[in-house]
């Protein structure tokens, strides 16, 4: 690969400056992310209202696992398939079949209907939350490869952090919903209650069907087109539009990579330059699910037992206003434990930021762990809570964050989309274990929390295989080319020399 030269198109993309373009794209996949948090975490805020409806109390603990449970399955085969499409047949193309899908599954899991009420219903509404997951997990390996493709190296991180904090407003937007519907049919009879969850769940289809059209306008990334489709020409006048400059194609660059040898995802080549990366990725993303999954789907059953929640009774009054409580402390958790997290990791790189968040984790949860007696005897529940959301901002400070950018980065162009949805699948089976272990041990919540600890010592460890990739190029990372030029901040003198470029 010593021969190999960087192409002008992505050079000029590596070294541009932050424009209009770069937010527009982050609106645009991160609208994805915000409906996918959203959908994740609000069937946790309706439990109770599900409960309350179908079954005059609580959810029994199966039923309340299925509901929980089952959009987490359905984005473990969303990430593998829409992944490997997605490196297949085009970002773009793909990126819009998931956002119909999520439309659809979104408003379908709110008209879930059936001539039997009670378990009927609450199938119906896990067949098309199953397809909800699909779509999530179809969203995620395609939002993280579009936007390191179009962003530049010395900001990509930030760029592909931004897009994953929507995740962050996406949280938000569940509990306001959450507590202005409660707050609206607080003093209503059963079978208007009925009503809250529905409309709860199909909050989420508005954000995404709101920018279908952009994420159609999109056009298609310029690696994919240059280095998968080989179309340099097609590549230079998308990005030329984007940048608003005029970049010369490489077409003899182009056909050099074409007689390429390029080896796929299951060869040797591939495990001796990429294997040990997959191996950290997927590890890493693994345990940090188990942890954070667990911790966010079951925070209203644990502030119940540390006594910051009130328990389930029957009366109508009461549980609407155990969910107006909820949602609020949810809300509070997420507002100061999870967004201010989302903006770091360009300033100390990405393999330190996600070490510096293993550890800070396992602290703030052997706070909540060794003493977990103490809490419960004292009383202690605003302390707790405290300790709580700590443990949120360093796994959003670090590895929620990095683990989802780190695979959009080192994996070559031809792959990337694929080992991303590898990297996000085992996670999110991660994520599987750790709602139905809870389970399990939901009456052992000390035992659970030093299994989390254990959880992140080990996502601590497979940290140290994965490489920095703080600003460098793609291909450099990935060793599709060598990084022929000098960076120069973006500079209009390094475009005119390098990539043959003159302003429109």
């Amino acid at each position: 690969m010593a021969g190999k030269q960087q192409l002008r198109v992505l050079h000029a993309l590596d070294i541009a400056r932050t424009q209009l373009y770069h937010f527009i794209a982050i609106a645009i996949a991160g609208m994805g992310f915000f409906t996918d948090a959203y959908d994740l975490f609000s069937i946790s805020l309706v439990a109770d209202l599900l409960g309350h409806v179908y079954y005059h109390g609580e959810l029994p603990r199966n039923i309340y696992a299925a509901v929980t449970g089952i959009t987490l399955c359905g984005t473990v085969p969303g990430q593998l398939v829409f992944g490997w499409l997605g490196d297949k047949m085009g970002r773009k193309r793909v990126y819009g079949i998931t956002l119909l899908l999520m439309v659809a599954s979104s408003l379908a899991s709110g008209l879930s209907f059936s001539k039997r009420e009670g378990k009927n219903i609450i199938a119906v509404l896990c067949f098309f939350r199953f397809w909800l997951g699909v779509s999530i997990g179809g969203d995620y390996p395609l939002s993280a490869t579009i936007m390191s493709e179009y962003a530049n190296k010395r900001t990509r991180g930030a760029f592909i952090a931004a897009v994953f904090a929507m995740q962050g407003f996406g949280n938000l937007a569940a509990g306001i919903i959450g507590m202005i519907v409660s707050a609206a049919f607080k003093h209503s009879s059963t079978s208007k209650i009925d009503y809250a969850w529905r409309i709860i769940l199909m909050f989420g289809a508005i954000p995404a069907a709101l920018t279908y059209y952009w994420r159609m306008k999109m056009p298609e990334t310029a690696r994919y087109t240059a280095l998968i489709s080989k179309n340099a020409k097609k590549a230079a006048m998308d990005m030329s539009a984007v940048l608003n400059v005029v970049i010369t194609p490489d077409d003899e660059a182009i056909n050099e990579l074409a007689s390429q040898d390029e080896y796929g995802l299951f060869s040797f080549e591939f495990l001796h330059h990429h294997g040990l990366h997959l191996l950290g990725t997927t590890i890493c993303w693994f345990v940090l699910d188990v942890t954070f999954y667990s911790l966010n789907i079951f925070m209203k059953d644990i502030f119940t037992m540390v006594g910051l929640l009130p328990r389930l009774d029957s009366k109508y009054d009461h549980t609407l206003q155990r969910m107006i409580t909820m949602t609020a402390l949810y809300t509070l958790i997420t507002l100061c434990g999870t967004l201010p997290g989302y903006f770091f990791v360009d300033r100390f790189g990405r393999v330190k930021i996600q070490l510096i968040g293993f550890i800070m984790m396992t602290l703030f949860m052997l706070c909540l762990a060794i003493p977990y007696d103490q809490w419960l005897r004292h009383n202690n529940k605003y302390g707790f809570a405290v300790m709580y959301g700590f443990t949120f901002f360093f796994a959003n400070f670090g590895p929620n964050t990095t683990t989802f950018i780190i695979p959009a980065e080192i994996f070559p162009a031809r792959l990337r989309s694929t080992c991303h949805g590898i990297s996000g699948a085992v996670g999110k089976i991660g994520a599987i274990v750790g709602v139905f272990g809870f389970l399990h041990t939901e009456h052992h919540i000390k035992i659970f929390l030093f299994v989390l600890i254990g959880c992140n010592l080990v996502g601590f460890i497979f940290t140290l295989l994965l490489p920095e990739s703080k600003r460098k190029s793609l291909e450099d990372l990935t060793g599709e080319i060598e990084e022929l030029y000098e960076e120069d901040e973006g500079s209009e003198v390094a475009l005119s020399r390098h990539i043959h470029t003159v302003p429109l």
